[in-house]
């Protein structure tokens, strides 16, 4: 009898193995999952480090607007008074 089956290797299964190959191997090969709740912490760690993240960037995008505004005062204000010494 001859098996024709191919071996299939998903896009997930290699950032899985990248990621901890002992734990690709315990739930590709043993078929053993992980325990509900494992990776809870982790994951509640890396969401509260993506939101501070994106807080910065949009506080970053918030005061280069603000910059911005200040630095076109700024010119316009010595326009004015380069305007006004001439007169």
């Amino acid at each position: 009898m001859q098996n024709n089956s191919k071996l299939v290797i998903r896009a997930s299964e290699i950032g899985e193995y990248s990621y901890c190959s002992r734990a690709w191997w315990y739930k590709h090969v043993v078929k053993v999952e992980p325990p509900d709740g494992a990776h809870k912490g982790r994951l509640m760690t890396g969401t509260q480090a993506h939101a501070r993240h994106g807080r910065a960037v949009a506080a970053a995008a918030t005061l280069r607007a603000i910059g911005m505004l200040l630095a076109a005062i700024g010119l316009l204000l010595l326009a004015l008074t380069l305007l006004m010494r001439s007169q």
